[in-house]
């Protein structure tokens, strides 16, 4: 038995001077000190590697708005900028300042779970850490210093979100801070926006409460022919930081002019610089323009410019000609609301200079001119202007029409199913249907041009013309595809003709139709041919890293929650649809000659044409007009272009072109001389437009050297074909 001798002593009573050091703070007045004075007194900030005390010269336009997130006179703030020009320091020094002068509760919202922890890790812990005055205010003990909340002596909670309404309902909370706003959802979980949440959180706080979103513009513009009605006007969009603007103070950072004086907006637009030359001598030679004066005058001035520049908000009070005046923001005559609003130039962004500015955005116009794609122009116009971007698809004037293909077609006299003289390689989409497969021939030469040379329907099953095919039915029916390896095309001027060089079916269908795809492919494959066939899946969507990408596909398990991959062995061409549609209506757009040019051909009819224009590009993408049905010619273009990037299309060097795109006997998919002998009977139905008894037959002939056959991974490999060699 043991006595109370062979236990541990106690431990010794906690001193209450100790606690009492610990709860005082709590009951310590506010200091009487600005946002950024707090963040030069108690802040440092990592200055590349080294953790240096904050500074306001750096980013003088950040200091009104830094220090407003302290006033009682208003609720709310949203600033509108580019990125890397500070905005984020801002609510860092809006913590720093909570942390150390105003204790209280202040949650900090990010985009998602992942993007909050990463804040966490990347940006609080080291501030915290690094700077002695916030790190000796930190709490200790259990539950102090988590990834997603964090306590500080003297009351301060601070909360690291993500926008749920789970996270925006119930808490009361004094600030709240949002990053990167424009990449929330438009509507947390169908209860509302996420900036009238937040607004609610803190409303118990009276003139205390402060809301404050920050972000670069992500949301598109409505509306193409919006011209401002006031000189601090904001463009219609459906969400985002640009959307709460115009219900504030309107605030516009302006500089003096060096020459004259004179006050004025620095902006992208009033750079000049030469647009003929390359896109780095255009960054380089790139300058500002004072709109009153026109002078010029270099980046050199910038960093003292931002020095003497001020923020101008729209007045309550007019002048002669009805526009509201440009007041500064203590002038007391700022026009009535209880929101700040702020948006600032990517030209005055202390980060950025007009060099990589100007480059950017002659490189994206570049790349928009030779692919079509629109988004390097979008991430330029968001991220480096801080502008909101209209999509030049979505130009109503730009919209392709079936009047305009038509008048561009006109003169375009080759027959259906010839190539043009300037063709080095074919490509063959195939659309699959519930009773037929839709195919499509494009031939592609030098710098992108194209043209669709052909288009007809497979309708009847191979060796049984009587029964019609059910593709999303009967695996043995996608048999009637292999002809399309050995059909040849000529090309016009001479006895030259092409066969594909790749050819990709769409595995959209009900039915059984994605695991007939993968047996038509993995037989395919066996006979040598895999490296010519593709099965495509789109994906829509504006956002899409890449435009088209090779992935095995991925299926949710339903036994577990985990993904597991299935058909391991194939690699799907996944389709960025709505970036390539961009490309495509661009490229239909374009004047023969022109970089990734479409040429139309007189022989399409009024329903092909039509089917271009089925699709209009919206908000989010492109979308079916209403009553249209059939988009199949562009489904086609769609495929063939996705064919073409993968493929290596728009990389060629044409002085040293790929073996299959160049015009000598080295290309496998050219033959230079048609063969003497007739070519065999194809079952192959031709559209309603060619004339009866003209149709043409396919040439076959051995186009490219096939492959030994080789058993798929995972199938047993060589081992299965080892002979007798262990006997």
């Amino acid at each position: 038995m043991r006595t109370l001798d062979s236990f541990e002593p106690l431990p010794p009573y906690a001193d209450p001077r100790v606690a009492l050091k610990h709860a005082l703070p709590a009951f310590r007045p506010a200091e009487k000190i600005s946002v950024t004075k707090a963040a030069e007194k108690y802040m440092r900030v990592n200055v590349s590697g080294q953790w240096q005390p904050f500074r306001r010269d750096v980013t003088p336009y950040m200091v009104e708005p830094t220090d407003m997130i302290a006033s009682r006179s208003y609720r709310g703030m949203a600033f509108c900028g580019p990125s890397q020009s500070g905005k984020t320091q801002m609510l860092q020094s809006a913590l720093a300042y909570t942390i150390a002068a105003d204790p209280g509760r202040v949650a900090l919202f990010q985009m998602t779970r992942e993007a909050a922890a990463e804040f966490e890790r990347n940006k609080i812990s080291p501030m915290v850490r690094n700077s002695a005055e916030l790190r000796e205010r930190q709490a200790q003990g259990r539950g102090a210093d988590n990834i997603y909340q964090k306590l500080f002596k003297g009351g301060t909670q601070l909360t690291l979100d993500w926008p749920t309404i789970t996270k925006l309902s119930s808490a009361t909370m004094r600030l709240v801070l949002a990053t990167d706003f424009d990449h929330f959802p438009e509507s947390i979980d169908g209860e509302g926006d996420a900036y009238s949440l937040m607004r609610a959180r803190t409303r118990t706080f009276l003139s205390r409460g402060m809301v404050v979103v920050e972000s670069s513009p992500g949301a598109p513009l409505k509306d193409e022919s919006w011209r401002p009605q006031t000189p601090h006007d904001c463009p219609p969009v459906e969400y985002g930081v640009l959307s709460l603007y115009p219900h504030g103070t309107r605030g516009r950072w302006y500089w003096p002019c060096p020459t004259c004086g004179e006050q004025f907006e620095p902006s992208f637009k009033r750079l000049r610089y030469p647009e003929s030359a390359d896109p780095m001598e255009a960054g380089e030679a790139a300058q500002m323009v004072c709109p009153h004066c026109r002078q010029a005058f270099g980046h050199d001035l910038k960093r003292e410019l931002n020095g003497a520049g001020r923020w101008l908000h729209e007045s309550a009070e007019f002048d002669a000609d009805g526009q509201p005046l440009l007041v500064p923001i203590d002038s007391g005559t700022v026009r009535r609301t209880d929101m700040l609003s702020y948006w600032l130039d990517g030209a005055a962004a202390a980060f950025s200079s007009w060099r990589e500015l100007v480059t950017q955005y002659r490189q994206a116009v570049l790349t928009f001119e030779a692919t079509g794609d629109e988004e390097k122009l979008k991430t330029a116009a968001n991220t480096g202007q801080a502008q909101p971007y209209f999509p030049r698809s979505a130009v109503s004037e730009l919209e392709v029409t079936v009047q305009g293909l038509r008048d561009k077609a006109r003169g375009m006299d080759l027959p259906k199913g010839v190539a043009p003289s300037w063709a080095r390689y074919l490509t063959v989409s195939i659309d699959t249907q519930g009773t037929r497969f839709d195919v499509g021939v494009t031939a592609w030469g030098e710098n992108g041009r194209h043209q669709p040379i052909d288009r007809f329907d497979l309708f009847h099953a191979p060796g049984d013309p009587s029964r019609v095919i059910k593709p999303f039915e009967v695996a043995e029916d996608w048999a009637v595809l292999e002809q399309l390896e050995t059909q040849s095309w000529p090309v016009a001027g001479g006895d030259a003709r092409l066969s594909a060089v790749a050819l990709a079916i769409d595995m959209h269908g009900g039915g059984a139709t994605t695991d007939n795809a993968y047996r038509f492919f993995r037989a395919r494959r066996r006979a040598g041919q895999g490296g010519r066939w593709y099965l495509t899946r789109g994906e829509g969507g504006l956002n899409r890293p890449d435009r088209v990408w090779l992935k095995a596909p991925e299926s949710v398990s339903q036994k577990a929650n985990k993904r597991r991959r299935v058909a391991k062995d194939i690699s799907i061409l996944f389709m960025a649809t709505d970036r390539l549609k961009d490309a495509v209506m661009a490229s239909l757009r374009a004047d023969d000659g022109m970089i990734n040019a479409c040429v139309i051909p007189e022989w399409m009819g009024n329903d092909h044409l039509t089917e271009f224009t089925a699709e209009r590009r919206g908000e989010k993408g492109w979308a079916k007009r209403p009553g249209m049905v059939r988009n199949e010619s562009l489904d086609h273009l769609v495929q063939a272009r996705a064919l073409h990037i993968i493929k290596g299309g728009e990389k060629i060097d044409w002085s040293h072109p790929l073996p299959w795109a160049e015009w000598s006997e080295a290309n496998p998919y050219l033959m230079l001389a048609a063969p003497e002998e007739d070519p065999p009977d194809a079952d192959v139905d031709q559209d309603a437009d060619s004339a009866p008894g003209t149709a043409r037959q396919p040439m076959a002939r051995p186009v490219a050297a096939p492959m030994s056959a080789r058993s798929a991974p995972g199938r047993g490999g060589w081992i299965q074909n080892r002979g007798r060699w262990l006997t």
